[in-house]
């Protein structure tokens, strides 16, 4: 997918890899989140957010913010990069 802003053209990489990494990145979220023995309510919760913005990251039709991934990885008791560790 590329764009073109004001005579730039800006490269943004094939958008299929994006979604297998967001797809990627819920998977993951949703494994951490089950094995600290988690709710998608009770994350939400301690995020301050809605418990459909979980559902909808581990569904992968959204990808969080770096401040969103900090925030959930202070709910499940981990590091950042554990939430990026992931195999696609």
């Amino acid at each position: 997918m590329a764009l073109i802003i004001q005579g730039l053209f800006l490269d943004f990489g094939p958008v299929d890899l994006d979604q297998n990494y967001i797809d990627a990145f819920g998977r993951n979220l949703k494994s951490l989140r089950l094995k600290a023995g988690s709710t998608q309510e009770k994350l939400a919760e301690y995020c301050n957010v809605d418990f459909t913005q979980i559902g909808r990251y581990e569904r992968g039709i959204r990808s969080p913010s770096l401040t969103s991934i900090r925030k959930l990885a202070n709910a499940l008791k981990i590091h950042p990069k554990d939430l990026l560790d992931f195999d696609f």
